[in-house]
């Protein structure tokens, strides 16, 4: 007679009830499923791993228009690449699942415990976490109701689409400065608004009048809002 033992590493879960990652386990649960938690879940179906993905839904670019300067992609809906993604990772193996992570928290020495917010639990030797960032924006009203579209944030995300049009940079910091430069590339009229984040020294001021690389120069607009926009900071 052959004796199969069958090896369950349990835990106890309040009130009343018994864990067995072994049950439900996963290799890796991947936290956020964006492009890159389902390029994660991927790759590692593909090395034949069991992988769950748990993504709440709101990914942060579901403001914008399409995705640009993704190879292979340029151009398409966000919706639809995520879609894209979601298949790719099933066709590995992968799980998804809709909900949010509130816990995280070792029971075993290889073994790790995942809470959702519904008091769902799965069992993982690993976590990564792959939940991107989230942009705070300026309280300025009207402002969010555009993010994405009229209110951008990244110039190579969006400067082809914003070419010679006027600009205005709304000011964070130092780095805004930078910004205004960068921008140059795609419109002579780039009107930086200090908002009370930023005094610009003499030089600051001559470097932004300056030719850029193209070898333009700052429209008379955008010499003259400049102008405004630092006598009055916080407009």
């Amino acid at each position: 007679m052959r004796l199969l033992l069958i090896r369950q590493h349990c835990w106890p879960d309040p009130p009343e009830n018994m864990h067995c990652p072994s049950m439900i386990d996963y290799d890796v649960v991947i936290i956020g499923g964006g492009p890159a938690g389902l390029a994660a879940a991927v790759t590692l179906g593909r090395a034949r791993r069991d992988v769950l993905v748990v993504d709440a839904g709101v990914p942060r670019n579901a403001p914008a228009t399409p995705v640009h300067s993704y190879l292979g992609h340029e151009g398409i809906d966000p919706r639809e690449l995520l879609a894209i993604g979601r298949s790719e990772a099933e066709r590995y193996g992968g799980t998804l699942r809709s909900g949010t992570v509130v816990r995280v928290e070792r029971v075993t020495e290889s073994g790790l415990r995942v809470t959702l917010s519904d008091g769902t639990t799965a069992g993982a030797r690993r976590v990564l976490v792959a939940t991107g960032v989230v942009d705070e924006l300026p309280d300025i009203p009207g402002l969010a109701d555009r993010w994405g579209r009229d209110v951008l944030h990244c110039a190579y995300c969006h400067g082809w689409e914003a070419r010679d049009r006027t600009i205005g940079l709304i000011a964070g910091g130092v780095a805004s400065l930078h910004q205004a430069q960068l921008w140059r590339q795609w419109s002579d009229e780039v009107i930086l608004f200090t908002n009370e984040a930023v005094e610009l020294t003499t030089d600051q001021r001559a470097e932004l009048a300056a030719p850029d690389r193209r070898g333009a120069r700052p429209g008379h607009r955008h010499r003259d809002h400049r102008r405004r926009a630092q006598r009055h900071p916080g407009r």
